[in-house]
């Protein structure tokens, strides 16, 4: 009876070790499944935050692109402004045939992007890279606009493009240009300028920078008489003074004093005889005084 259970227990001792063997490996299994699936709920809680880190910069980068698309659309407005007025601003300065030729002075000279199909992003890229070329090309041309207004600057003083009487000393226009009833022995005869009525003594400007070429007392009923040469085929005459505030072969500048008002020579009354020549042709002076030299509008 002793032996029996002797050898049961050396039986009971061997069968506890297969059955470790088989109880551990599901608890292993579980162990490493635990394990396995906190790692991977510690990274997807990585994930989600940053999925929220990458939602709020893009969230941010969208408030910022809105902006950008506000400042872009500002800039494109001041730029379509200037293709509008660039040409007839170089034309109101300078002669048409100095304007370079070339796609630089075209208003279309950069092509528009298109943008249909793209992102915000993309839009922003391809509208900043269409500015960049488009005030680039403006930038040349003002260089250029820059460069021939220099050029011209003389040419520009030295037109008698203003009225040579102040607007607020002057009563009328009382004779234009051209054809019309001679005041005197009421004949058709050309009128060669304007005439401008003012009071006697009223002052008398150069209306623009040249050399007085011609100072006479009497001249073909011009009586006193001043003839300014402006260069670049201007000259200017201003007849019936009362008198002369300079001499012949001096320099004046646009808006000096050279004379007054009188009524002297071929005159029914006081008043300027004013008259412009361009190239030996008497041309209409009414073209040339829309303004005095204050900025006032003649007419």
């Amino acid at each position: 009876m002793e032996e029996f259970t002797e050898n049961q227990s050396k039986t009971a001792i061997k069968f506890p070790k297969k059955f470790l063997k088989i109880a551990l490996f599901p608890l292993s299994l579980a162990f490493t499944f635990f394990f396995t699936q906190l790692y991977f709920n510690q990274k997807i809680d990585e994930l989600h935050t940053t999925e929220r880190e990458l939602k709020n910069q893009l969230s941010m980068q969208l408030i910022a692109a809105q902006k950008l698309e506000i400042d872009i659309s500002k800039v494109e407005k001041v730029v379509e402004a200037f293709d509008k007025t660039h040409t007839s601003l170089f034309n109101a300065i300078v002669d048409i045939e100095d304007l370079p030729q070339g796609e630089a002075f075209k208003p279309d000279f950069v092509a528009k992007p298109k943008l249909q199909g793209a992102s915000v992003f993309g839009e922003i890229e391809l509208r900043t890279t269409y500015l960049a070329k488009k005030l680039s090309k403006q930038q040349q041309f003002l260089q250029t606009f820059l460069a021939v207004a220099r050029d011209k600057e003389s040419m520009l003083e030295s037109i008698p493009a203003v009225c040579p009487i102040y607007v607020s000393d002057m009563e009328r226009v009382s004779s234009g240009f051209g054809m019309r009833k001679d005041p005197i022995d009421s004949t058709m005869k050309m009128h060669k300028g304007i005439d401008i009525s003012a009071e006697i003594g009223t002052k008398v400007y150069a209306a623009g920078s040249g050399k007085i070429i011609r100072i006479a007392s009497s001249e073909d009923g011009y009586g006193n008489c001043i003839v300014i040469d402006h260069g670049f085929g201007f000259v200017s005459r201003y007849a019936h003074l009362s008198g002369f505030k300079v001499k012949e072969g001096d320099e004046v500048k646009k808006g000096d004093l050279i004379g007054l008002v009188g009524s002297s020579g071929r005159s029914t009354g006081p008043h300027l005889h004013y008259e412009i020549e361009k190239e030996g042709e008497k041309i209409d002076p009414k073209k040339f005084i829309k303004i005095d030299l204050k900025g006032v509008d003649t007419y």
